[in-house]
């Protein structure tokens, strides 16, 4: 028999998820951990009257974790099944770093497609050219924040102020201009591993400004000993070819799969 049980303690679901991560090769990505995962509820899988693993899942009845103990994963099919069945969960978003939650859910797709790109660091590439030497990049202080809403994107309220105030954001700036931004946060999952990312203000785009605030945030995690990750949409094709210009490669993806 099959129960699930709702985790309520929010210590006992952060630390289930950041160990189940800590079974993969490498952290999958900064905003999938910290807005996709964390915004899902978690429960406890339950076989048989114990305990043998844990999922989560989002309002949409979208999977986006699965994990069965090493002596419980021969009834993962088993309890995946049940799932859909009973209209718990209808599609999932897996990572492909995820072999074992992948390989399952392929069993009971009914479609699959790729949804995002998760890029890893392959070589240096130097930006420091002429055109760039006068430009002044840093971290951004709270006084940068009403150019910084009105060059760029807001993600929530409150969003660019969090990232402050935990020195997570840089500014690149040609005098009094505001060019971009560049967004850097260790992974909660595991330390040694951060997240960038990057706005460039739209009237300075394709003028290598994202690559070259791109290769500035790898030189800050490496002088910190953190390896870094970045993510696009696979539709956004500019962002893909500017961190490839960085020096990244997209060898991992997260996968949309349909159970329905």
């Amino acid at each position: 028999m099959i129960k699930i049980n709702k985790i309520i303690s929010s210590e006992k679901r952060n630390n289930l998820r950041k160990e189940y991560i800590k079974t993969l090769v490498e952290p999958i990505d900064g905003y999938w951990e910290t807005v996709v995962i964390d915004n899902s509820e978690c429960y406890e899988i339950i076989r048989n009257d114990t305990i043998v693993g844990h999922f989560s899942v989002d309002k949409d009845k979208t999977l986006v974790q699965f994990y069965l103990s090493t002596e419980h994963y021969i009834y993962a099919s088993d309890i995946l099944k049940y799932f859909i069945e009973n209209n718990i969960v209808k599609t999932a978003y897996v990572s492909t770093k995820e072999p074992d939650f992948l390989s399952v859910c392929l069993d009971y797709q009914k479609s699959v497609h790729s949804d995002t790109y998760l890029f890893t660091d392959n070589q240096n590439v130097n930006t420091e050219s002429l055109e760039f030497r006068n430009l002044s990049f840093r971290l951004a202080l709270k006084s940068d924040i009403n150019t910084i809403k009105t060059k760029c994107d807001v993600a929530f309220e409150g969003y660019y102020e969090g990232l402050i105030n935990n020195n997570q954001l840089f500014v690149l700036y040609d005098d009094d201009t505001l060019l971009g931004i560049g967004e850097f946060r260790i992974m909660a999952s595991n330390i040694h591993y951060a997240d960038i990312g990057v706005v460039v203000a739209e009237e300075y785009r394709r003028k290598g400004m994202g690559t070259y605030i791109i290769t500035k945030l790898k030189k800050h995690c490496y002088n910190n000993n953190l390896k870094p990750l970045a993510c696009c949409d696979i539709k956004n094709i500019a962002s893909k070819n500017t961190l490839q210009k960085s020096g990244f490669i997209c060898n991992h993806r997260i996968i949309h799969v349909n159970f329905n």
